[in-house]
């Protein structure tokens, strides 16, 4: 319960909306940083939220998730490690910890905050969203596994996600060893989020080994947080012009339609009820 000290939940205090589904999201975000720093692993901002913290020192003012990143022996290290120790609002899940949650899913795992719920649209209630649907931090966990270039990247997802589903992360992960050790040509940092055919032409995703060398820090809201020292480099690929927002039109999240719902949670085992928590005074 330590962690209502440290990092507390501070959602009633801003108006119902996107900010304040992002201070949820970001109070999960600090709880990673504690866990992560207790126990020396090394993880980075990645997609539009390394966007968000080199253009907006913060998040991008309409994006619904947060997105970071870990090496494969980092993740592991993390599994091991920090998810013990994760408080009680907040699920891990991946395809071990979630049954309706696919394995060889297009991100490997998610943290997800127990009491809210992403608003989907009706007519998208199909079998996939069974899974745990709260506010969420992406986990993308990145193999040197991959030859540079977008369309090679999902050719490789695709056949793992062929030859290992049914078997899951764990065997797609030692598919990737056996490449990393064996592949004789130079191979660069991606993650199983090009597994789609739009991927292949919606910029380019890989991180080269020496843009991860090492992380660096930098300003995100009210913190410093880790991300890699290639990051001009990897936005440039990935974004083009990445100062450059986009247009008003496309300035909007993607996860359904709406605003989610940060006190609503979704249909689930892994749930809680926002006026049923700890030290909930009904008085106040």
């Amino acid at each position: 319960m330590y962690f209502d000290d440290l990092f507390p939940d501070v959602r009633e205090n801003f108006e119902p909306g996107m900010r304040q589904c992002q201070m949820v999201m970001l109070r999960m975000l600090k709880i990673v940083d504690h866990l992560c720093a207790k126990h020396n692993i090394s993880y980075f901002l990645n997609g539009g939220t390394l966007l968000g913290a080199i253009r907006h020192k913060g998040f991008i003012p309409w994006d619904d998730d947060l997105d970071i990143g870990m090496t494969r022996a980092n993740y592991e290290k993390f599994v091991k490690l920090a998810v013990p120790e994760l408080p009680y609002d907040i699920f891990f899940q991946s395809d071990e910890t979630d049954k309706h949650f696919p394995a060889c899913h297009i991100i490997e795992a998610k943290l997800r905050d127990k009491y809210s719920s992403y608003q989907r649209r009706d007519e998208d209630k199909n079998a996939w969203l069974r899974w745990q649907d709260g506010l969420q931090i992406d986990i993308a966990v990145f193999d040197r596994a991959y030859l540079p270039h977008n369309f090679f990247i999902y050719l490789q997802n695709r056949a793992l996600v062929f030859f290992c589903q049914k078997r899951g992360n764990r065997a797609r992960a030692k598919v990737q060893n056996f490449i990393v050790q064996y592949f004789p040509f130079s191979l660069v940092y991606a993650s199983s989020f090009i597994n789609t055919m739009k991927m292949i032409t919606a910029g380019t995703y890989y991180i080269k080994a020496n843009e991860i060398s090492k992380v660096i820090k930098t300003q995100f809201e009210d913190m410093e947080v880790p991300v890699p020292i290639g990051w001009h480099n990897y936005l440039t690929r990935r974004y083009g012009n990445y100062m450059q927002p986009p247009p008003v039109e496309k300035q909007k999240g993607h996860h359904g339609i709406n605003v989610p719902d940060a006190f609503t949670p979704s249909k689930h085992s892994e749930i809680l009820y926002w006026n049923e928590r700890p030290r909930y005074n009904k008085a106040v």
